[in-house]
């Protein structure tokens, strides 16, 4: 899961536009086709923003209170309506705010949907085969024939009578037809499929399997390296798998044809895995290349990517062993961040200093103190935090000895402030070498509680 603070903040604004006129038969559309695919709160946010079209500029903070969903949530369904075609992002950074534009696209025809073998196929599997029908037949006419009937429609010279070329002239060059052809008429534009990125199937692995001489090289024409690349999505072909299908189909039927192709596909999908339909299901990053990367780090860098990739809420439900965040904190953390305008991580540092420091109660008044000062000081960086929050211990520590000096102190009421383990003083290399093995184990440990 992408975490929505690096690329979006409740204070960022935004404004939507709309790629041509959407009508109301394209939003239902929307709600039978799309809401399947994409879930109630994708679809959600996709009205919300419709209902925002060329309303001006607003903040993400008010789309949040609009839609009832958390930053994560908005950041997570908009990604939802990029990848399925129905909305374009775009940013501007200026200074320190940041500005984004969301475009509506244009729906696809439904004839276009259902001829779509990624939408289609996924719809089918959504909904099963008697509601993929049903919807189907609503938005798919098929033309009646009426052979038995005769053709008594009037045609046009029967009920109208010829222009003069002067009014065809003066009609042609009106102000109406004028501003209908260069400005009022609706764009014709056609609907967005889903883009994949060719990342995912190692193309050069297919072309090396199959022989020039079997199959030429102009029949991977454009066309077909799409849709090769759309059903190896859908259906989770390897490339030499795909390589025996392409040959498969260019033999039965003598050339290349996407729709031969995907023909081709669905019989080797009944034989490999029968009685099953291939599911949408949203991408996570893969946890291989994270854990191969974190080997290669110090425990103190290890604790920074930690703070600069886990939420402040999951931060707080580890520290309560589990249990749910109080309300009242996340608010807290939620003011800090619309407020000052901290990153997640700094945050994170904040939270886990002052837990350490008091006795593991989050004090507000403390935490906004801190902040602000934080802020001033322009901390963008959780290594800023970190080594500002060891200073000023340093210097608090130095302050209460200067002044504690030339009086007694009664030993019984000393309370010693247990400090998180980025901000243990140094101690000597002898004293070091017992205690790194004892910190990475807790180190190790804590970040496998976060």
């Amino acid at each position: 899961m992408e975490n929505h603070w690096k690329e979006l903040l409740p204070v960022d604004r935004f404004q939507v536009y709309s790629s041509g006129r959407i009508q109301a038969e394209e939003l239902k559309m929307v709600t039978l086709l799309y809401q399947p695919l994409v879930g109630a709160k994708a679809y959600s946010l996709y009205m919300t923003l419709f209902s925002e079209n060329l309303n001006g500029a607003t903040s993400h903070h008010t789309l949040m209170k609009q839609t009832q969903m958390n930053m994560q949530q908005i950041f997570e369904e908009r990604k939802k309506l990029e990848a399925i075609g129905l909305l374009k992002t775009y940013r501007k950074k200026i200074e320190d705010d940041r500005i984004f534009i969301y475009e509506l696209q244009p729906i696809l025809k439904p004839e276009q949907f259902f001829q779509d073998d990624v939408l289609s196929v996924y719809l089918y599997g959504r909904l099963g085969k008697q509601r993929y029908l049903e919807v189907r037949n609503r938005f798919i006419f098929t033309t009646e024939t009426h052979d038995e009937y005769e053709d008594v429609t009037a045609s046009f010279n029967d009920v109208f009578s010829s222009l003069h070329e002067s009014e065809i002239r003066a009609a042609t060059d009106s102000e109406i037809n004028q501003s209908i052809s260069q400005n009022d008429r609706a764009k014709n534009t056609e609907g967005n499929a889903p883009n994949f990125s060719e990342d995912d199937f190692d193309f050069n692995a297919l072309v090396r399997d199959l022989s020039s001489f079997i199959i030429p090289s102009e029949v991977l024409t454009e066309s077909i390296r799409e849709s090769i690349h759309r059903l190896a999505f859908i259906y989770q072909i390897s490339p030499l798998e795909m390589s025996s299908i392409v040959q498969q189909a260019y033999f039965r039927d003598e050339q290349l044809t996407p729709y031969s192709l995907r023909q081709e596909v669905q019989r080797w999908y009944k034989i490999e895995k029968p009685g099953q339909l291939p599911r949408l299901s949203e991408r996570r990053q893969k946890e291989n290349s994270v854990r191969n990367n974190e080997e290669e780090l110090t425990p103190q860098e290890m604790m920074i990517k930690t703070f600069e990739t886990i939420s402040p809420r999951a931060l707080l439900e580890k520290y309560s062993e589990g249990g749910r965040a109080a309300s009242a904190d996340l608010k807290l953390i939620d003011s800090i961040m619309f407020d000052q305008k901290l990153s997640a991580g700094v945050i994170n540092v904040l939270i886990d200093y002052v837990l350490n420091t008091n006795d593991m109660k989050l004090i507000h008044a403390h935490v906004e103190k801190i902040a602000s000062q934080w802020k001033r000081k322009k901390i963008s960086s959780v290594r800023e935090a970190m080594e500002l929050a060891q200073a000023e211990h340093k210097s608090y520590q130095s302050f209460k000895q200067q002044s504690k000096a030339g009086r007694p102190v009664q030993q019984k009421n000393i309370r010693k402030d247990k400090l998180p383990k980025w901000m243990a003083s140094p101690k000597t290399d002898k004293e070091n070498q017992q205690v790194s093995e004892t910190d990475e184990k807790w180190l190790e440990e804590y970040l496998k509680g976060l």
